[in-house]
C-alpha cells in the first residue's frame, strides 16, 4: 500500500532529506486511504469519531497535494506534527464515555515522526506536550470514562484492532524507514571514505613522484653550476693577473652561492624553502674556506626566521655573499687579534612580511667601496627585496642594517 502511489520527484539532492520527504508522502497517502476508510465505518457505529477521522483525512489529503506541487516535506511535516497533536488530544477530552486506547499510539506516532522528518527538538517538543497529555488523562479522566463505559460491540473490536494494526503498520515503516536510511548513509559514507583514501594514496604518489623530479633538477642544476666553478677557477690559474684573479673568484663565489643555494633545497623534503640558519652557517664556512683571506675568522649567525622561500633566498644569499667577500677582501688588513664576522636575521614586528639582517664585523676598512661593483650590486639586490639599508663604519667595525621584504609567502 505504501507504494501503490508514486513518489513525486523533489528538489533535495542530500539523500537524508530525501528520505524524510518519501517518508512523509508514504504516510500521508497511507493516512489519507485508512482514515477515509474509517470516517465509513465510523458513521454506522460510532458517530463521535467521524469528525476526527473526517478533519484527518482531510489534512493528509491536501498536504499529499502540496507535496506534489512544491515538491518539499518540511513546511507539510510541521502542519501535520501540530494539527496531528491537536486533533488527538481533543480526541482525548472532547469524546467522553471512551477508553481512549488507540490515542497514545496516535501520539506515540507523531513524536517519532517528529524525530526523524524535523530533527530532535522538534520530536522532544512533541514528546514532551504529548507525555504531557496523556499523563493528565490517565491520572483525571480514565477512570471517570471507565464507570460510564459499555462493553465493546463486535464491530467496535474488529474497528478497534484495524486502527491498532495501522498505527503498528505506520510505526514500523517509520523505524524501518530511519534504520534502513541510516545503513544506506553508512555505506554511501564508507564508500566516500574508500574512494578519499584512493584518492589520497594517488596523490601522496604523483607528490612524491614529483618530488622526486624536482630533487632531480635541483641536484642536476647544483652540477651545472658546479662545473662552471670549476671551469672558471681552471681558467684562473692560468691567468697572471692578481685583479683578475680576483674578478673571477667573485664570480666563481657568486655561482657557488647560487649552487648552494640548488644544494640545500634538494636536501630537504621542502624543496620550496631553505632552512635559512643552517643555509647561511653553509655559506659563510664555503667563503672562509675559499682562500679569500688566510687568516682564522670565526662568525656568528643567530635568526628568528626560520625559513625562506626560494624567491628571497636568492637576492639574500647574493647580498650575504657580497658582504662577506668585501669583509674578507678588505676589512682585516691589519690582522685584527680576533677577526669575528656577525650576521642576525630578526623579525620586524611591526610588519609580518618584512625582516631584519644585520651584518657586522670588527676589521679596519682601509679601501673605499662606494664605486665598487659589489656595493652596486647590494643596492640592486636590496632593491630587489624591496628594502633599504644603512652603513656605519665606527672604528671598532663596520654594520650593516637591511630592512627587506619577504618576497613570497612561508608555509
Amino acid at each position: 500500500m505504501l507504494y501503490s502511489i508514486k513518489v513525486p520527484k523533489s528538489n533535495y539532492t542530500d539523500y537524508y532529506e530525501q528520505a524524510r520527504f518519501k517518508l512523509t508522502w508514504n504516510i500521508n497517502i497511507v493516512l489519507v486511504v485508512t482514515l477515509l476508510l474509517l470516517s465509513i465505518v465510523f458513521a454506522f457505529i460510532e458517530p463521535k469519531f467521524v469528525m476526527h477521522y473526517g478533519i484527518g483525512t482531510g489534512l493528509t489529503f491536501f498536504s499529499a497535494i502540496y507535496m506534489a506541487i512544491k515538491r518539499e516535506y518540511r513546511r507539510v511535516s510541521i502542519f501535520l506534527c501540530i494539527a496531528s497533536y491537536l486533533l488527538v488530544s481533543s480526541s482525548v477530552w472532547l469524546v467522553p464515555n471512551s477508553v481512549h486506547y488507540i490515542e497514545p499510539f496516535w501520539i506515540f506516532i507523531i513524536s517519532l515522526y517528529a524525530y526523524f522528518a524535523l530533527g530532535r527538538w522538534w520530536g522532544f517538543a512533541f514528546l514532551v506536550g504529548n507525555v504531557i497529555t496523556t499523563s493528565t488523562y490517565f491520572l483525571f479522566w480514565l477512570n471517570p470514562n471507565l464507570v460510564e463505559f459499555e462493553a465493546l460491540t463486535a464491530v467496535q473490536t474488529i474497528t478497534m484492532g484495524m486502527e491498532f494494526t495501522l498505527c503498528a503498520t505506520i510505526m514500523g515503516y517509520i523505524i524501518h524507514q530511519f534504520i534502513s536510511t541510516n545503513m544506506r548513509a553508512e555505506i554511501q559514507v564508507k564508500k566516500a571514505n574508500e574512494e578519499v583514501v584512493r584518492e589520497k594514496k594517488i596523490v601522496e604518489r604523483q607528490d612524491k613522484e614529483k618530488t622526486i623530479l624536482l630533487q632531480e633538477i635541483h641536484h642536476r642544476v647544483k652540477n651545472n653550476l658546479q662545473v662552471i666553478t670549476s671551469l672558471l677557477r681552471m681558467q684562473s690559474s692560468k691567468i697572471v693577473s692578481k685583479e683578475a684573479q680576483l674578478h673571477f673568484q667573485d664570480a666563481i663565489n657568486r655561482i657557488m652561492t647560487m649552487s648552494l643555494i640548488h644544494q640545500k633545497m634538494y636536501e630537504k623534503d621542502n624543496l620550496g624553502q631553505v632552512n635559512l640558519e643552517d643555509y647561511i652557517n653553509s655559506l659563510v664556512e664555503d667563503l672562509i674556506e675559499s682562500g679569500i683571506s688566510d687568516m682564522k675568522i670565526t662568525f656568528e649567525v643567530r635568526t628568528e626566521l626560520e625559513r625562506v622561500g626560494a624567491k628571497s633566498i636568492v637576492p639574500l644569499a647574493l647580498m650575504l655573499t657580497e658582504l662577506t667577500s668585501n669583509t674578507l677582501k678588505h676589512a682585516f688588513k691589519d690582522k685584527a687579534a680576533q677577526p669575528k664576522i656577525g650576521i642576525q636575521i630578526l623579525l620586524d614586528w611591526s610588519d609580518e612580511n618584512a625582516f631584519v639582517l644585520e651584518y657586522s664585523d670588527n676589521g679596519q676598512w682601509r679601501e673605499s667601496e662606494e664605486e665598487s661593483f659589489g656595493l652596486e650590486l647590494i643596492e640592486t639586490l636590496t632593491e630587489q627585496l624591496e628594502g633599504s639599508y644603512s652603513r656605519v663604519n665606527d672604528g671598532q667595525g663596520t654594520k650593516y642594517t637591511f630592512k627587506l621584504k619577504k618576497l613570497d609567502s612561508l608555509i
